[in-house]
């Protein structure tokens, strides 16, 4: 995702995090309350209930983008922090996409095999930027991540419903699989490091 891109969403979110900040909310806080919200829409979407789990999807990923900005804001970043958010994601993305596939188990496997293949690599797309960036390269290339993932799947969620939203979900498949080629093509191109 492209860095106005990613700053203009900080931007629109400020009123928001600066609240939060000024309520004394932690960012450990926002990463829970993520954490329990995606139970609650993997829940739902195993249920069938789409409208609802894409709504709670939706406030899943604002708490994803909020509680690092809370913490850059209130002076609270630690490397702490950033694991517990970073495995946290981990975790709220395959809650939900396991959830998704619950649901399909009872209508196509060709639907479960693509919820699957798109935990797989979305998984994939963030493994690479972390492994690359532990060994000292930089991995700023990409255009699904996170964000990305999370609004398609709410539009999903919300406009396909429960009969077509397996397209959405190919193409965050589709999406995530060519940004972690994408990723991984550009890092082993890098040289000397």
């Amino acid at each position: 995702m492209r860095k106005e891109t990613k700053d203009r969403g900080r931007s629109l979110l400020g009123p928001v995090v600066r609240l939060f900040v000024r309520l004394g909310i932690s960012p450990t806080v926002v990463t829970l309350s993520g954490l329990a919200l995606s139970l609650g829409a993997a829940l739902l979407f195993a249920r069938g209930f789409f409208l609802g789990a894409g709504v709670i999807t939706g406030l899943v990923g604002l708490c994803d983008t909020i509680d690092g900005e809370v913490a850059r804001t209130s002076g609270s970043v630690s490397s702490a922090g950033a694991i517990l958010d970073s495995t946290v994601d981990r975790f709220s993305e395959a809650v939900i996409f396991i959830g998704i596939g619950w649901y399909y188990l009872k209508v196509s496997q060709w639907f479960v095999l693509i919820t699957l293949l798109a935990l797989l690599f979305s998984f994939l797309v963030s493994y690479v930027r972390a492994r690359a960036e532990g060994t000292g390269r930089e991995c700023q290339v990409g255009f699904f991540e996170r964000p990305v993932r999370v609004i398609i799947l709410v539009i999903s969620a919300l406009v396909l419903g429960r009969r077509y939203l397996p397209a959405g979900v190919a193409v965050i498949m589709a999406g995530s699989f060519w940004t972690f080629v994408q990723r991984l093509g550009y890092v082993l191109r890098q040289k000397g490091r």
